[in-house]
């Protein structure tokens, strides 16, 4: 659960990962990307003078097991566990909570990139790290570009309240805010549950659609 208060409007998920890259890692910190993964993550994210250190993903998403033996001292790990790009498979909950773990006894961050999990492609959807996160390690990424269209550019990012002030700041130097003409229609356009409609319509995307 996240209080108004703590969501960031931003143009997407490209744009939240570098805001998450900025406000929570200094030059030089390594970050785990999975492996395959979204390479627009990891370009943010050596933009920002972080070190990326490729994951690889098995059948049940990323294995914390390698990252540990990779880079053991990772600041952050960036993650797409409700539907992992570019393979889709989608991380179970025993791996999610071996995730949480590791940030917790690391003092690490977890970067959840949720950027289609609107459309469930097999049973119930798992619930999200960031919902069962009692240590208020992730930082929870979502967008509307992929349930919509792609120019919108509209997305958002739930930073754990301890770090929200870091945020708003990192936001505000670089200037992160979307149109607000923009940001009204979206409020409308969800108000009126015409998103909800939308999405119980829509073809699920492609497997490898990908994040925006």
């Amino acid at each position: 659960m996240a209080a108004p208060e703590q969501v960031l409007v931003v143009s997407g998920a490209r744009q939240a990962l570098y805001l998450c890259a900025r406000a929570l890692l200094d030059p030089g910190d390594k970050i785990w990307c999975e492996d395959p993964g979204y390479a627009a993550a990891r370009a943010a994210f050596r933009l920002a003078g972080a070190h990326v250190v490729a994951v690889c993903v098995g059948e049940d998403g990323i294995d914390v097991d390698a990252g540990q033996r990779a880079a053991p001292d990772a600041r952050a790990a960036c993650v797409t566990p409700s539907h992992q790009f570019p393979t889709g498979v989608v991380m179970p909950l025993a791996r999610r909570l071996q995730l949480l773990e590791w940030a917790a006894r690391q003092g690490a961050w977890i970067l959840e990139d949720d950027y289609d999990s609107e459309f469930c492609y097999d049973g119930r959807p798992l619930p999200a790290l960031q919902g069962i996160d009692d240590d208020r390690s992730v930082v929870y990424i979502g967008t509307l570009n992929k349930i919509t269209y792609r120019g919108l550019r509209l997305g958002y990012l739930v930073p754990p309240r301890p770090v929200l002030g870091a945020f708003a700041a990192a936001a505000a130097a670089l200037s992160l805010t979307p149109s607000l003409v923009v940001q009204a229609a979206a409020a409308d356009f969800i108000a009126e549950g015409q998103l909800a409609q939308h999405i119980t319509r829509a073809p699920l995307p492609t497997r490898n659609g990908g994040s925006f």
